[in-house]
């Protein structure tokens, strides 16, 4: 049986319990009991968020915290945890969900290491679109202070130069972030953009925040890769993101499994990595 959740209480102690096992973990991985509570009392309170539990014969199986937008009919799920059963749960929400947003892509992350989750995904053929690793700095420390001229930091005041780049890359990598979304919450990011002969051949972006931080993403030019350019804007993001904020509790950056070279970087400029997570699209 299906249920919205109202109450906080009725899944908290489950939802923690299950997204601290990796067998059972979904993803993005909440490292707290008091951030997963400010996700299940947002999911609650806001239009746009939802929580759904499965129930069997009154004992709880499954909890889903989702969010949707619904200019953009994308839909998200903040945890997706399933103790047992994971196939018919997961049919179950998935079926819910597709019933409350029809036409909607919905995004489920899965860690690695969740077996179950990653055999129900394959055998329904859904789509994975992304395969990271995920590597993070933690405590950041100050940086080099040498500045390149070749870098310079997008703004409201210079993006709209930057949005063709950006799209170039986002879009076919169907990201959620392209140049409108972007825009959108440019407060919250810090772009750096590298440019020569007058044009912008590479980018960094990361959503910044003293505690956790998110590299979303580095582009660049297929005839500018392997030269240098991606340590540089690695190095420039490291460095304005201390004298911003100082020692950040934690980077994560997401890693495409198949760029070797760019975790290779990432590995040089002091990330280790801490797991490696699985985004699927589902169709709605």
């Amino acid at each position: 049986m299906i249920k919205t959740i109202k109450r906080l209480d009725e899944v908290l102690e489950f939802a923690w319990e299950l997204s601290q096992n990796k067998l059972h973990a979904s993803y993005p991985r909440i490292d707290s009991i008091e951030r997963l509570k400010e996700e299940l009392e947002k999911s609650i309170k806001l239009e746009d968020c939802n929580i759904i539990a499965y129930y069997h014969q009154d004992i709880l199986c499954g909890v889903c915290f989702y969010f949707w937008i619904s200019d953009e009919k994308y839909a998200q799920t903040i945890g997706f945890l399933i103790r047992d059963n994971y196939d018919k749960i997961a049919d179950e929400f998935i079926s819910y969900i597709g019933k409350q947003l029809p036409g909607y892509e919905l995004f489920i992350g899965v860690p690695f290491t969740n077996k179950n989750a990653n055999e129900y995904f394959k055998k329904k053929n859904i789509e994975c679109i992304e395969d990271s690793i995920v590597t993070r700095i933690c405590n950041l420390e100050s940086h080099t202070n040498q500045r390149y001229d070749c870098i310079e930091e997008i703004s409201k005041d210079n993006f709209e130069e930057y949005t063709v780049f950006h799209d170039k890359y986002a879009i076919p990598a169907e990201m959620y972030f392209n140049s409108k979304n972007l825009r959108k919450e440019i407060e919250s990011f810090r772009i750096f953009a590298f440019r020569q002969d007058e044009e912008i051949h590479g980018s960094i972006f990361v959503k910044a925040d003293k505690d956790i931080s998110d590299i979303i993403g580095l582009f660049i030019d297929e005839e500018y890769k392997n030269k240098g350019i991606e340590g540089i804007l690695i190095n420039e993001m490291l460095m304005q993101l201390y004298n911003e904020f100082g020692a950040i509790k934690e980077i994560l950056y997401f890693i495409d499994e198949d760029s070797t070279d760019e975790f290779n970087l990432a590995l040089n400029a002091g990330f280790e990595i801490k797991e490696k997570y699985k985004l699927y699209k589902c169709i709605l």
